[in-house]
């Protein structure tokens, strides 16, 4: 259940979704049953104030890189009380992401190491504030981490499992560089300045990983995100109100309602999304655009590959994944792509090979693209799990580039002939329409109608 309100953005209203109220969302997702035990979201992301404020902050710079954090306010939406035990691993650590959209690719420009709480201040402002002592979180209470708390970030995200929220404390290893980019959520300039990026929409997103949380099974609804943008100062603004329990891949979604999103489970563990887009070149090609969020797999994703046939010519193959800095262990080296036994594939390392390679982890979002000579058809997508166990691959179905069928009474042209071509040509009946005029002879009637039954299950 969500609130249609507004965004104010140079002084034009658009149509938004935000979250609803804490009474509201008590009963969301489990039919009559109220939500058990502790539930932490994020409530605001960069400060509460909405419209044009915002609570980011530029700590430094370094070799056109920037270090930033921002504020992060938390809520519990459960019915029992969340743990905040400082200084132990029984407290949430907090990720701060940024996400770019433009020329309608999707790409993750940013991440930061996680702040590892220490106290919640159990404020009003998110619900029926039942307060408690710092070492827990209040049903119904909201606590802020500005951006200088934030800033202090010395959790990696290698050591934390974002599925079960389990971690080990004190940490194994502490974030390295001088103290105005150890840490930070680090964005290089050129991928935030407006001049260079013209049309260009960011997206702040946060994620609360708790213990507490996790094992109570809410963790799937951890990440909020907020819409900003960087002036010519490279300065962020605030243009929307947090978007609470969406990744900020529902930002990509609202801008582009082509985009089909849609979740994908890992099997017996974490929380996957897809975002699939199509962008046809009007040139006889079509721009594939996929991009997988994991949001709290600890298994995390190794390889992608996309089916083409025969027909299907492939150009301009593209890739975005994430430079982790400040002396993290996961392996930045870029996937490895190919185009062989039909299919287009990247894939990283094997787990076996090396425990740290570049696989697609929780609190990460990569891209991939490419371009071809044919139109979109429904087709099977292949995910390859990074970590192993019984099942080791997810087949996923989304748009993939498809010969043109063979098939004369293929009226809707989805390469198979069957009881939907009958219903568009009956729909065009009569008419001159050249998609349900199978016969070419001018007119829809019942020579078409026969060749659809002749071509019955042609595909």
């Amino acid at each position: 259940m969500k609130l249609s309100l507004t965004i104010a953005i140079l002084g034009i209203t658009a149509s938004a979704l935000i979250s609803a109220s804490f009474a509201d969302r008590k009963n969301m997702n489990r039919g009559d049953e109220p939500l058990r035990g502790p539930d932490v979201v994020g409530w605001y992301v960069g400060g509460g104030s909405g419209g044009w404020g915002i609570d980011m902050e530029l700590y430094g710079q370094e070799d056109g890189v920037l270090g930033f954090a921002f504020g992060t306010t938390s809520c519990n939406f459960g019915d029992e009380e969340a743990e905040w035990y400082g200084g132990t691993n029984r407290v949430p650590v907090i990720a701060q992401t940024c996400y770019r959209l433009k020329d309608g690719v999707f790409e993750q420009i940013g991440t930061a190491w996680l702040k590892h709480s220490f106290c919640a201040v159990s404020e009003p402002g998110c619900g029926d504030c039942q307060a408690t002592p710092c070492d827990t979180l209040g049903i119904g209470c909201a606590d802020t981490y500005w951006a200088g708390l934030n800033a202090d970030a010395v959790a990696p995200r290698s050591e934390i499992n974002a599925h079960t929220g389990y971690y080990e404390f004190p940490f194994s290893i502490q974030p390295t560089g001088n103290s105005g980019m150890r840490g930070k959520l680090q964005l290089r300039a050129e991928d935030i300045d407006p001049a260079l990026n013209e049309g260009a929409k960011y997206f702040l997103e946060c994620q609360y990983i708790s213990p507490d949380d996790a094992e109570w099974g809410n963790q799937d609804n951890n990440c909020s995100y907020r819409w900003v943008r960087f002036n010519d100062s490279l300065e962020p603004i605030g243009i929307s109100s947090t978007q609470v329990e969406d990744s900020a891949m529902h930002g990509w979604k609202f801008f582009d309602e082509e985009v089909d999103l849609r979740p994908i489970r890992v099997p017996d563990e974490g929380l996957l999304e897809m975002g699939v887009r199509v962008i046809d070149n009007q040139d006889g090609t079509w721009k594939y655009i996929y991009a997988i969020h994991n949001m709290n797999s600890d298994r995390s994703i190794k390889s992608f590959a996309v089916p083409v046939q025969d027909c299907v010519t492939v150009t301009d193959i593209g890739f975005n994944d994430i430079d982790h800095a400040s002396g993290e262990i996961i392996d930045g080296t870029d996937w490895d792509i190919s185009i062989e036994n039909n299919e287009v594939k990247w894939k990283t390392e094997d787990y076996e090979n090396n425990e740290w390679a570049n696989a697609i982890r929780w609190g990460s979002t990569y891209t991939f693209w490419f371009t071809a000579n044919q139109s979109p058809a429904t087709g099977d997508l292949n995910l390859g799990i990074f970590k192993t166990g019984d099942i080791n691959a997810i087949i996923h179905q989304a748009d993939i580039p498809d010969c043109p069928s063979d098939c004369l009474g293929d009226a809707n042209g989805d390469s198979i002939v069957d009881i939907e071509d009958l219903l568009a040509v009956m729909a065009d009946w009569g008419t001159s329409n050249e998609d349900s005029d199978i016969t070419g002879d001018g007119v829809v009637d019942v020579e078409d109608l026969l060749a659809i039954v002749g071509d019955w299950g042609c595909s």
